[in-house]
C-alpha cells in the first residue's frame, strides 16, 4: 500500500517571485521546478519561434548538412535508414517527406525487421545498399553503437551520417562521416533530450535553410511546421521529457494534429473515435502510438511508415485496419507471456532483477511485457525470446533504480552480442548458450551499480481537492500546464472522504471500473480505472454505493461521446477505516 505524501507548501520567496500568476499556477509551476517569473511565462506560453534553438548549434550539423546537400546536388543514391519503433518510423517519415518536398527522387528507405535483422545497421543490409549504388546512408533514431557496421560501410565506399539520441558509449563510437547526437560530451546544444524524430526535424530545418541559400530547391517558408504532427507522436511515444524544446514541439504538434491532412492519421481518428479538434497527448499515448509501434512487434514497421506517408484515403483505411488487427494480436500474445511469468514468480519478492526467457516468446512483445512486470514488481526486468531467430533477442525496463545502458555496458565482454537504449528502456541480443552467464553477470553488475531512489512506496499528492471544484473553468487553468508526460506529470489530486454514488464495471469481460460521485449541484463525476489499475484487487471487489473512500486521481477531458465531459483517472484508492 502506497503512502500518500502531500507536497510541501509554496515558499514565500517563490510566491513573491511568481506574484503575477494565480495561486493555482504558482503552486504547480513550483512543483515542476519553475521558480522564476520569466521561466513561468515561457512554460505557460510556449513560443515556436523563441522556444526552438538554432539547429546549427548541434555538434556536426553544418558538416552533415553540407554532405547531404552535396549528395542531392550530385544525385547520389541516399539510403534513409530508420529504427523500427514509433520514434524511428516517424523520424524516417519526416526525412522522407523533406526529400519529396525538395523533389529529390534518388533515395531508398530501409527499416529493418525487428525479429530477423535486429536493432540498427547490419552487414547484410549494407551489402544490399552497395548493390543499389548507395553513396550515403543516413540513420535515424539508431546507429550510435554501430562501430563494426559503419567500418564495413566505409570499406565499401559508403559514407554514414548517424542521427541518434540514445546514450553515447565513447569506447564504441563509430567512425562515421559525422554524428548528430546532442548527448555527445563535446556537444554544446542547449537541450539534450530530443527524441529521434526531434533530431530529424532539426536536421530538416537546417537543410531547408542551407538548401534555400544554395538555391538547390524551393520550399515555402514554414512548411516544416506540418511535420510537427509526427514529431509530437514520436516524442510522446518515446517517453521523452516534456520540458524545454520538447514542450514546444509537442504543444505545436498537437495543434498540427488537430489540422493534419495526413490520410493515415485521419483514418486513425475515424476508426478509433479520436476527436481531432480536441486531440490530446493521451490520445497519442493510448490510441495512436501503440498502433504505430505494433507493426514492428508483430509484422513489419513499413506498415506504419506507409500509413504515415499514405496519399490515398483508401490505402490509409486498409493500413489502419491492419494495424488494429495486429494490435489485438499483440495484446493476446503479451498477456500469455505476462501470465506465464506471474505464475512462475508468484509469491516471490526477494530478487534484485527479474531476468528470464523462453524459446517460444515473441521478441516483439517483450518490451510491453517487461513494462507491465516492472510496474508490478518495481524492479528492473530483462526478458528474452527467439521467435524464429538463431539467437535470443530481449527487452529490458528499469524502475529508475539503475541506468540500463550503463548496467549492460558493465557486463563482461562477450556476454551480449549487442545492446542499446535509454536510462529506463533498452534492447539486447545474446547467444542461446549464454543465458545463465547473463543472469549471473546481471546480478553482479546490479550489486555494484549506483542506485537511485525510486520512491516506489510513496505517492506525491500535488493538492488536496474538492469534487465540487471540478468544472470547465478549473480545467481551462489546468490545461495551461499541459502537455503532460515525462518530467511534467499530470497533477495528482487527493479527494478525501468521498461517498460513492455508483460502481460499474465496463469493457470486455468487465475489466474496467467506473466509480461515480455526486456533486452538491446534483451532477455526477466519474472516476475511471482502465484494467482496474490503481485499485488493489481486494479493494476493487469490495466497493459499494454509499461507501466512503479516499481517492488519488488526475483530471481529464473525455471526448469519446458526443458531448465532452470532465472525469477523473484513478491513481490510487484507500478505503475509509
Amino acid at each position: 500500500m502506497k503512502q500518500w505524501i502531500l507536497r510541501e507548501n509554496l515558499p514565500e520567496s517563490v510566491s513573491a517571485e511568481l506574484k503575477d500568476f494565480s495561486d493555482f499556477e504558482r503552486k504547480f509551476l513550483f512543483y515542476r521546478g519553475v521558480a522564476k517569473a520569466e521561466e513561468a511565462a515561457v512554460f505557460l506560453n510556449p513560443n515556436y519561434e523563441k522556444g526552438l534553438h538554432d539547429p546549427f548549434k548541434i555538434l556536426n550539423m553544418e558538416k552533415a548538412v553540407a554532405r547531404i546537400l552535396n549528395a542531392m546536388k550530385n544525385k547520389e543514391k541516399i539510403v534513409v535508414f530508420g529504427d523500427y519503433d514509433a520514434d524511428g518510423v516517424c523520424s524516417t517519415a519526416i526525412f522522407t517527406e523533406f526529400l519529396k518536398k525538395a523533389e529529390y527522387e534518388n533515395y531508398h528507405v530501409h527499416i529493418p525487421d525487428r525479429n530477423f535483422d535486429g536493432y540498427s545497421l547490419n552487414n547484410a543490409a549494407i551489402e544490399e545498399f552497395k548493390k543499389l549504388g548507395a553513396k550515403l546512408i543516413i540513420t535515424f533514431d539508431c546507429g550510435i553503437t554501430d562501430k563494426a557496421e559503419v567500418a564495413m560501410a566505409n570499406s565499401l565506399g559508403i559514407d554514414v551520417i548517424i542521427t541518434d539520441h540514445h546514450l553515447v558509449v565513447p569506447e564504441v563510437l563509430p567512425d562515421a562521416f559525422t554524428i548528430i547526437n546532442s548527448k555527445q560530451e563535446e556537444d554544446k546544444y542547449p537541450y539534450k533530450f530530443l527524441c529521434g524524430a526531434g533530431v530529424a526535424f532539426k536536421l530538416v530545418r537546417a537543410l531547408i535553410i542551407r538548401g534555400e541559400e544554395k538555391k538547390l530547391f524551393t520550399i515555402a517558408h514554414g512548411w516544416e511546421k506540418w511535420l510537427l504532427d509526427i514529431v509530437a507522436i514520436a516524442t510522446v511515444a518515446d517517453m521523452a521529457p516534456l520540458t524545454g524544446e520538447n514542450r514546444v514541439l509537442v504543444r505545436y504538434g498537437l495543434m498540427v494534429l488537430a489540422k493534419t491532412k495526413r490520410p493515415g492519421l485521419k483514418s486513425f481518428y475515424k476508426k478509433f473515435r479520436v476527436d481531432q479538434k480536441n486531440i490530446t497527448e493521451s490520445d497519442i499515448s493510448f490510441t495512436i502510438a501503440p498502433r504505430i509501434n505494433v507493426a514492428s512487434r508483430i509484422d513489419h514497421a513499413t506498415i506504419s511508415f506507409d500509413l504515415l506517408t499514405a496519399d490515398s484515403p483508401d490505402d490509409a483505411d486498409r493500413l489502419a485496419d491492419k494495424l488494429d488487427s495486429l494490435n489485438k494480436e499483440r495484446k493476446r500474445i503479451t498477456g500469455k507471456v505476462v501470465d506465464s511469468i506471474l505464475e512462475k514468480f508468484e509469491g516471490v519478492s526477494e530478487f534484485n532483477i527479474l531476468a528470464c526467457g523462453d524459446e517460444s516468446w515473441h521478441p516483439g512483445v517483450l518490451g510491453l511485457a517487461a513494462n507491465k512486470l516492472m510496474e508490478k514488481y518495481n524492479k528492473p526486468i530483462f526478458l528474452w525470446g527467439s521467435g524464429n531467430s538463431a539467437e535470443f533477442k530481449g527487452s529490458c525496463r528499469s524502475d529508475g533504480s539503475v541506468n540500463l545502458v550503463e548496467l549492460m555496458s558493465s557486463l563482461a565482454k562477450g556476454v551480449l552480442l549487442d545492446f542499446g537504449g535509454h536510462h529506463l528502456a533498452g534492447g539486447f541480443s545474446l547467444k542461446k548458450e549464454k543465458t545463465e552467464e547473463f543472469k549471473k553477470e546481471l546480478e553482479n553488475a546490479y550489486s555494484k551499480a549506483i542506485k537511485q531512489d525510486t520512491n516506489n512506496g510513496t505517492l506525491l499528492i500535488d493538492s488536496e481537492w474538492d469534487i465540487d471544484k471540478i468544472d470547465w473553468d478549473f480545467y481551462s487553468k489546468l490545461e495551461k500546464l499541459s502537455p503532460f508526460g515525462v518530467e511534467n506529470p499530470n497533477p495528482v489530486f487527493g479527494f478525501y472522504d468521498l461517498e460513492i454514488g455508483g460502481v460499474k464495471e465496463f469493457g470486455s469481460g468487465g475489466g474496467h471500473l467506473n466509480i461515480s460521485f455526486r456533486k452538491k449541484n446534483g451532477e455526477y463525476v466519474s472516476a475511471i480505472s482502465f484494467f482496474k489499475n490503481g485499485i488493489p484487487d481486494d479493494v476493487a471487489d469490495s466497493l459499494f454505493v454509499g461507501q466512503k473512500i479516499n481517492l488519488a486521481a488526475t483530471i481529464e477531458k473525455n471526448t469519446f461521446f458526443s458531448k465532452p465531459e470532465l472525469r477523473l483517472r484513478v491513481i490510487d484508492v484507500k478505503l475509509k477505516q
